[in-house]
């Protein structure tokens, strides 16, 4: 790795913890749900004990619900376990309209508490670059955080992502913007600087414009 990626580390492990919390977070909701109908059949089975006949419907009901969780929890442990691997290769290949797909989904709790959700206009075909994914990831998602922050609710709640295939790279239109200076982001600027981006804020149309050229590749 060269100087630029160490710089980013710090901010790398700061955007992994803060996933991995809602992660595990996901995970012990599942885990109440599954406890909670354990006591359930727990119930059950003392009334059984008493002679008291027990309902093969509600058995039924409760085990759809601890299946539920389950599949919840699995879910939940595959995206862990992409986010983890997404580490194992300095450059790969990377869909930036899915990796984009991905970092909203990773972070989809927190937007569900700032009460805001995002719609992503894919670009006209897909648009595949060599990049560091994590870091990529963690670029978009502390994008995404700004401005969500930055957004009037009282006026609008829907963040729109337009991602855009131009001559010299991709672009990440961002919109609408309320009260974000592009030239004070919230991250050091080694994150923007590693893929040679840059920010670009619209004041007349609210937008805020993330630009990656097309050889963003990083080593």
């Amino acid at each position: 790795m060269n100087g630029e990626t160490e710089a980013v580390k710090p901010m790398g492990l700061a955007y992994f913890g803060k996933m991995m919390a809602a992660i595990s977070h996901e995970i012990k909701n599942s885990l109440a749900i599954i406890n909670e109908n354990a006591g359930l059949v727990e119930d059950l089975c003392l009334m059984a004990k008493k002679g008291n006949p027990i309902d093969p419907e509600r058995i039924g009901t409760i085990a759809g619900r601890v299946g539920q969780q389950i599949q919840r929890a699995d879910t939940t442990v595959k995206k862990m376990n992409r986010l983890a691997h997404s580490v194992d290769d300095p450059v790969r290949q990377v869909d930036v309209a899915a990796a984009l797909a991905f970092t909203l989904e990773l972070g989809e709790k927190v937007l569900s508490t700032l009460g805001i959700e995002v719609k992503v206009v894919p670009p006209a075909s897909p648009v595949v670059m060599n990049l560091n994914e994590f870091l990529f990831m963690n670029l978009l998602w502390e994008t995404v955080a700004h401005v969500a922050a930055g957004i009037d609710r009282s006026k609008n709640r829907t963040m729109t992502i337009t991602i855009g295939n131009t001559d010299k790279g991709v672009e990440f239109v961002f919109s609408p913007v309320d009260g974000v200076d592009g030239g004070k982001m919230p991250w050091d600027l080694a994150l923007l600087e590693v893929f040679g981006a840059n920010i670009l804020p619209l004041a007349d149309t609210r937008e805020l414009v993330l630009k990656l050229p097309e050889n963003a590749e990083i080593m």
